[in-house]
């Protein structure tokens, strides 16, 4: 990972997310971070998203902002240290106790009034501890929040992170590609759409599998990709209708994804007319090489 990079992406997320909500931007990057690190920049970068959007989110006015530092680590490690800050509303004490647990929001009113699953901080504190560090929050009731994420990653070479960066995805499409996800988990959306601009490709979201055909039926799409264990319109269900589709749109490629217990899921894709199998989660190469192979069908 090139962290300059990464964290021009997350900067430039984050001045966009603000500015289209009419709040201010602040963002302060220590002078000592290194330049380049090995780990899962995908999935770091989701998990800021989800945390950059969500200061967005519960902020009316006043400003969001990132601070971006690093401590010391064993074993030739660095402990990056990401905080999000914002003006918002803030979360009470009582909250506080099950904030970070899957399907929970602040409060009943939080729900109603802004939405959302509440699955967004239980996912980032599992990224966070699978990367070796945490999610904790700091805030004042009425004041605001304050987020601090941590994940410890390991120091590299140019030249291996050079060929990090590179593997994998030696034969990536020149040109932007228009995908078409369907994909109803909140967080696989923010990881998908990561991985997608980091492929630098462009993302179209439809939540449902009826949705993902009806979105296709109007045409303009270089791929679909769609979870083949869907709830609803099933994923199978979902790929025969978009081959039946007439003209083009009925042509698109389509990427099918599964778990790994979806050991039959396969063959039955591919006979519904899948031409690309993926297992979850997906990864950026994988999901490279899988586009590359049907660019220009």
């Amino acid at each position: 990972m090139v962290l300059p990079a990464a964290l021009d992406l997350v900067r430039a997320l984050l001045a966009a997310r603000a500015a289209a909500k009419g709040l201010a931007a602040t963002v302060t990057i220590a002078d000592e971070l290194p330049d380049f690190l090995r780990g899962d920049v995908v999935r770091l970068r989701a998990a800021l998203e989800n945390l950059i959007d969500n200061a967005v989110k519960f902020t009316e006015r006043g400003s969001v902002g990132l601070t971006v530092s690093a401590e010391p680590a064993p074993r030739r490690q660095v402990r990056l240290v990401f905080v999000v800050s914002d003006t918002g509303l803030g979360i009470d004490r009582a909250a506080l106790r099950h904030l970070f647990r899957s399907y929970a929001q602040a409060s009943a009113d939080v729900a109603r009034r802004y939405g959302g699953a509440g699955l967004g901080l239980a996912s980032v504190k599992r990224i966070a501890k699978a990367m070796g560090g945490d999610l904790t929050v700091a805030n004042v009731s009425g004041e605001g929040s304050r987020f601090r994420l941590d994940v410890v990653m390991a120091r590299a070479a140019v030249p291996a992170a050079r060929r990090a960066r590179t593997k994998g995805v030696s034969a990536l499409p020149a040109a932007r590609l228009n995908i078409l996800c369907a994909e109803d988990n909140p967080f696989g959306r923010v990881i998908l759409d990561a991985i997608l601009i980091e492929l630098g490709h462009s993302a179209t979201f439809a939540g449902s599998g009826a949705a993902a055909v009806e979105t296709a039926a109007r045409g303009g799409f270089d791929a679909v990709l769609i979870d083949v264990a869907r709830p609803g319109l099933g994923g199978l269900d979902a790929i025969r209708r978009i081959r039946a589709l007439p003209g083009a749109a009925g042509a698109v490629a389509i990427i099918g994804m599964s778990g790994p217990a979806a050991a039959d899921d396969d063959a039955a894709a591919r006979a519904a007319g899948m031409n690309v199998w993926l297992r979850k989660p997906v990864s950026l190469p994988a999901l490279a090489e899988a586009l590359a192979s049907v660019r220009g069908r």
